[in-house]
């Protein structure tokens, strides 16, 4: 195998629950409780009633189960459908580097995987502080998305070191889990390309998933592909065109203890991160001028933001879909100023006519000044021109989430009990909640079991 390769998998078999520090064990709590809210806040979407009927019919005696449900499936399988719930309303934290990603989405793995192997709450914990180590550490080494490659062919390295924790892989078998990860599974970046689709939703499920799939193959002794991220013709040399920064590994080779988890962000509305900040600035405009004054709004914004949700596809600007609506900046800024906060129950309402009316008077500029801060900051600044010619604006650097501008722990709760009530009686809720924020007292198995509607 190649040295990165071996970083990894040394890495995973080296970290003792002992030795991670207090804060980020308790960050590990904050993004499972986080996770938990917003996967069951898609409980009854489409695409996941969709997921989950078709995969129960292959039900198995020895599995772990979808959240929510009392059938088991394959652990691979419980994997696609827990990991399409916690992505389905981009509703989970994120991290912004040379390379996006919402890390949390390994969780539906690691709590699937748990369940399955009967881990501790402690083996949970520890798992998902090394796949956020990897994860994390990955987007600052290289860009997918300018080669057309998708983020979550990142996610999913870290989703087989967390199995691999949970699975007691030693680091040889840990080794050849990446290699079948890595070679076979190139995510393509078209998923978030044009009008999007119930598989923006599912992308990062089904990275996790085939991360599960090449870990327990290598458990029980399948061999995976030589030299996986440096070789001739592997990860690296083609997803990144071997543009690779090979010190962001330090920290791993040097088997420091994990501590990425805590440069990630929680989201307080439902949108694309990039969009965060366009909804804070928005939501302080509201209060300044009335929606039936406004002739033209200009929004200021850097180059990934631009990119991503702004005004490159047409599609962006007509959104016909949920997906399509959380990923366009002009939306976004149109229905903040409408309705306010944004919330899930917004997206049924797509084709707004007052959020359509607003979107076409939108201009969006990108600013090279706010691009030479990002990623440390991500400034928006949302200018309003009434129809008398009077200005406002508003500019947000870091909005609420981000470390420089963190969630409390009673406004993440606040967010879990939003999210959770319409699926979880009030005394099942407070019971959840218990138990992840005690976690390392409990297993898997009792997160699992206390989430069953």
């Amino acid at each position: 195998m190649d040295r990165v390769t071996k970083i990894l998998a040394e890495y995973t078999t080296s970290i003792e629950y002992s030795k991670i520090p207090a804060e980020v064990v308790h960050e590990v709590k904050r993004r499972v409780i986080d996770s938990i809210a917003v996967a069951l806040a898609a409980y009854t979407a489409e695409p996941v009633s969709i997921a989950r009927r078709t995969l129960s019919q292959f039900t198995t005696a020895l599995g772990a189960r979808a959240l929510g449900t009392r059938y088991r499936l394959t652990p691979d399988w419980a994997t696609f459908i827990n990991g399409l719930m916690i992505r389905y309303h981009d509703y989970n934290d994120t991290y912004l580097s040379k390379e996006p990603l919402h890390p949390s989405d390994l969780i539906a793995a690691a709590v699937a995987v748990g369940e399955y192997a009967n881990a501790s709450g402690v083996d949970l914990i520890t798992a998902i502080a090394i796949g956020y180590e990897a994860s994390v550490t990955l987007c600052d080494g290289g860009s997918l998305r300018r080669r057309g490659w998708d983020h979550v062919n990142f996610l999913g390295v870290g989703s087989v070191l967390a199995a691999s924790r949970l699975l007691n892989l030693s680091s040889e078998k840990t080794q050849h889990a990446l290699a079948i990860y890595a070679v076979p599974h190139g995510a393509m970046r078209q998923t978030r390309v044009g009008e999007l689709s119930m598989w923006k939703g599912a992308a990062a499920a089904n990275s996790s998933r085939n991360a599960v799939f090449a870990t327990l193959l290598a458990q029980n002794g399948f061999t995976g592909p030589h030299k996986p991220f440096e070789g001739e013709m592997g990860f690296f040399r083609q997803m990144l065109q071997g543009d690779f920064d090979f010190s962001t590994l330090g920290s791993m080779g040097e088997r420091n203890p994990p501590r990425r988890i805590l440069d990630t962000y929680i989201k307080p509305y439902p949108v694309e991160y990039h969009a965060q900040a366009a909804v804070e600035a928005a939501l302080r405009l509201r209060e300044r001028v009335r929606i039936e004054e406004i002739e033209k709004i200009v929004i200021d914004t850097y180059e990934a933001a631009y990119t991503i949700i702004g005004p490159k596809d047409p599609e962006k600007w007509d959104p016909h879909t949920r997906e399509t609506a959380d990923h366009s900046l002009m939306w976004i800024t149109a229905a903040a100023l409408v309705w306010g906060p944004i919330e899930i129950e917004h997206y049924n309402d797509v084709r707004n006519p007052h959020v359509m009316s607003l979107v076409k008077k939108i201009e969006v500029n990108l600013n090279r000044e706010f691009d030479a801060m990002y990623p440390r900051a991500f400034p928006t600044e949302i200018t309003v021109i009434t129809k008398s010619g009077a200005k406002y604006s508003e500019r947000v650097d870091y909005p609420k989430g981000h470390p420089k501008n963190p969630m409390s722990d009673r406004e993440l709760e606040v967010k879990y009990e939003k999210l959770t009530k319409s699926v979880l009686p009030q005394e099942v809720q407070r019971e959840a909640l218990r138990i992840m924020w005690h976690l390392e007292k409990y297993n898997v198995f009792d997160l699992v079991e206390a989430l069953t509607i």
